[in-house]
């Protein structure tokens, strides 16, 4: 179980650069989407070969919700092109709150929790405090949100389709599910998919691609067969942590913003603190 959680915070990690990843590259939201599952989908193929080998059924289904997938990342990037790094990481904690509303709607043997709910709620209050103090980025920051809920969306979705298949073959599925969703929306939308620009675009998105996503996103996935949906998605609060102390290491974000922001994600990182114990000592009172 400490081996488990210390894969997710690595994994967390990873995912908190990816706020940083995104600011760094030219590409556009759905560029970025469309080059990064691309290539971890054309990456896990070079791989696995033959072993990508599912059903039709399943096939189908993995690709669908890739797409959903592809729709929380163009929103996620988005969401950094037009706030910042640190507004968009503070707007994706609220995927736990999201969470704690869809899993006990969605799995039926999921009970309802208080504890969850009041935790994520916490979330809500900080959240709100920021949102007041940085209206300047007041869209970035609603883009974020949405883009949280996806998130907890496809997060509860996948915890049905572990046991389908092995956990890199669903993240091949997936991520050409959302290759081709965002690939369709550019034509559709440009008549074109960009191409990274320069060396440095295309090693940012080699290491977006490979690492942030074939590693983190497979690993993730192979966590879902042993801990609960709420527990990976409230440890992803975390995710807003690294990725302000990212930022602040690579843009000086840190300047920019005011008290407010630094109350509501005080408030955040505390909650996700307290969570563990609170629900501890919940657990231990009620068996």
């Amino acid at each position: 179980m400490i081996r488990d959680h210390l894969k997710l915070q690595v994994i967390v990690i990873l995912w908190g650069f990816t706020a940083v990843l995104g600011e760094l590259l030219t590409l556009p939201a759905l560029g970025i989407v469309a080059w990064r599952t691309g290539l971890a989908a054309f990456c896990i193929l070079l791989w696995l070969r033959h072993r990508i080998r599912v059903s039709y059924k399943n096939a189908l289904i993995f690709i669908a919700t890739g797409f959903v997938i592809s729709g929380h990342w163009i929103t996620f990037f988005l969401a950094v092109k037009v706030a910042n790094v640190s507004i968009c990481m503070i707007g994706v904690a609220t995927l736990s709150l999201w969470t704690a509303i869809l899993e006990p709607l969605i799995i039926k043997d999921r009970k309802f929790r208080p504890v969850d709910m009041l935790f994520g709620s916490v979330t809500v209050i900080g959240v709100s405090i920021i949102y007041r103090s940085e209206l300047e980025y007041s869209n970035g920051f609603l883009i974020a949100i949405f883009s949280a809920f996806l998130a907890a969306v496809f997060t509860v979705i996948n915890s049905f389709h572990i046991e389908k298949a092995n956990h890199y073959v669903i993240t091949f599925y997936e991520m050409l599910g959302a290759s081709l969703f965002a690939s369709v929306f550019l034509l559709l939308k440009d008549g074109s998919i960009p191409i990274p620009e320069g060396s440095l675009d295309w090693l940012w998105i080699m290491i977006l691609a490979v690492f942030c996503t074939v590693v983190a996103y497979s690993q993730y996935v192979e966590l879902l067969k042993r801990l609960s949906v709420f527990t990976i998605n409230f440890a992803n609060n975390l995710e807003p942590v690294y990725g302000i102390a990212l930022a602040a290491l690579f843009f000086q974000e840190h300047k920019t913003l005011n008290l407010g922001f630094y109350l509501g994600s005080l408030i955040i990182i505390t909650s996700i603190c307290l969570y563990p114990i609170v629900r501890r000592k919940v657990a231990r009172r009620t068996a």
